[in-house]
């Protein structure tokens, strides 16, 4: 049997669109100096996974998202809807369960997440899978927050901030099968 190279693109497309999530329902969010998609998280380049982070634990009235590295045990799920991002999560030391919603994403300031509904947010998934900010893809950076910790900004520009993508994955990143 012979292929033509239009056969084998055709075959590999229709892979990757079958591999690729279109219509995450839950996900993982992931940070990665990359824009393309990859059907495995851990193949992304500079990935990093994610995890709400209380800067006070005592109140933890806001959340911020910050980066977590390859020793994590469990890693939180994240649903989108009317552009609001959302997740379960403990409460203060460790006692019950909140779902915590994103607030709007402003210029300059930390992703973060209440544990009060929000109406209406202004994030999208670009092609199923970038997290995008009223239509934008570019714009994440990674920055220190108060406290020293590596957390998620919308167009943060000081010194310490390194720009990123925000990826939404099916499956966490270096975590073993």
């Amino acid at each position: 049997m012979r292929f033509t190279t239009l056969t084998v693109l055709s075959a590999l497309g229709a892979f990757l669109s079958a591999a690729l999530p279109t219509e995450l329902t839950e996900f993982f969010l992931v940070t990665s100096d990359q824009s393309d998609p990859s059907t495995n998280s851990s193949q992304l380049r500079g990935v990093h996974a994610t995890t709400p982070y209380a800067e006070d634990p005592v109140s933890q009235s806001t959340l911020l998202l910050r980066l977590i590295g390859s020793g994590y045990n469990s890693l939180p799920n994240f649903t989108l809807a009317d552009g609001v991002l959302s997740t379960l999560t403990a409460g203060p030391h460790g006692i019950g369960s909140y779902k915590y919603n994103s607030t709007t994403i402003t210029a300059g300031k930390e992703l973060q997440f209440v544990a009060q509904k929000q109406e209406n947010g202004n994030v999208g998934l670009d092609g199923g899978y970038l997290v995008t900010v009223d239509g934008e893809k570019e714009g994440w950076a990674i920055c220190d927050s108060d406290s020293g910790t590596d957390v998620l900004y919308w167009k943060g520009n000081g010194t310490d901030c390194k720009t990123t993508y925000l990826h939404a994955v099916s499956k966490p990143p270096y975590k073993k099968a």
